[in-house]
């Protein structure tokens, strides 16, 4: 991890050194008869993690760590960042469910939902369904039927 001193606009960035794979690259030599995973590590370029500190989400970031090192929030925050600037940079991420499930987890938080909260099923009619799905079916014949009578 670096502060870096180019980025403006975006709170983080991944880049590679100047002789390392770039992301194209790692997706060839991975597509390659390479499948030995000792051997892609090998060869995959060392990747440093660039931060803006002047960005809002770093500064509120550092914040949260400086109160408490455990915040859940925190470490969410800090992982979602670093895939994110990852695939912007046009890597592949390892786990991208665990992705998912971070900004689920933010999302959750944001709205002011318990993450961790059960299911609440929900009750559909299933006349409601069908009735649904038979409008649907009719819509599209009469088109078709519109469309057969316009050719003539």
């Amino acid at each position: 991890v670096e502060v870096s001193k180019r980025l403006t606009d975006s709170p983080v960035v991944v880049v590679t050194s100047q002789f390392g794979y770039s992301a194209q690259q790692e997706r060839v030599m991975k597509a390659q008869a390479f499948q030995n995973k000792e051997q892609i590590s090998m060869m995959s370029g060392r990747k440093t993690l660039e931060i803006n500190p002047n960005h809002p989400i770093i500064a509120d970031l550092l914040a949260k760590v400086k109160a408490s090192k455990e915040n859940t929030a925190a470490k969410d925050t800090a992982a979602v960042l670093f895939q994110t600037a990852l695939i912007e940079s046009g890597y592949e991420i390892a786990d991208p469910s665990a992705l998912v499930n971070r900004v689920y987890r933010l999302m959750s938080k944001e709205l002011g939902v318990d993450p961790d909260a059960p299911l609440k099923e929900v009750d559909v009619p299933e006349e409601e369904e069908e009735a649904e799905e038979e409008d649907g079916d009719d819509k599209d014949e009469d088109d078709k039927d519109k469309d057969e009578k316009e050719e003539l």
